[in-house]
């Protein structure tokens, strides 16, 4: 069953980053950071998509911050399913629509996961 929570986020995560792109796109990449405090957490995000050829950089349109919710499910899901405590992770949608993830555990980046991104235009 977390295997396909942790694709839900993953999904919904892709939809914000979709709708965040207000348009046409060939690739998008959003680097989320999750650091945890002794009275809570907080998620940092850098978002970036590939528009006619031309690099752009822009914040994520989330004006209810429905990412930093979804990124502290996805931490809390994956260290209860692997024990896995990342602090950073990268999800990057291809050309053709293939979602890849890659998380951060400490100074090392590993762990790819694969899923199919919801409405790639």
């Amino acid at each position: 069953m977390s295997i396909e929570q942790q694709v839900e986020v993953l999904n919904a995560l892709t939809q914000i980053m979709h709708d965040s792109a207000s348009g046409q796109y060939d690739e998008m990449r959003c680097e989320f950071d999750y650091e945890v405090y002794d009275d809570g957490w907080s998620v940092g995000s850098k978002f970036s998509f590939v528009r006619d050829g031309l690099f752009v950089s822009e914040l994520l349109d989330d004006p209810e911050d429905e990412a930093s919710s979804l990124v502290h499910k996805l931490h809390g899901l994956m260290t209860s399913h692997t024990g896995g405590d990342w602090t950073k992770f990268v999800l990057a949608i291809d050309p053709t629509g293939k979602a890849t993830t890659q998380f951060a555990y400490e100074a090392s980046m590993g762990e790819n996961k694969t899923l199919q991104e919801p409405g790639h235009q």
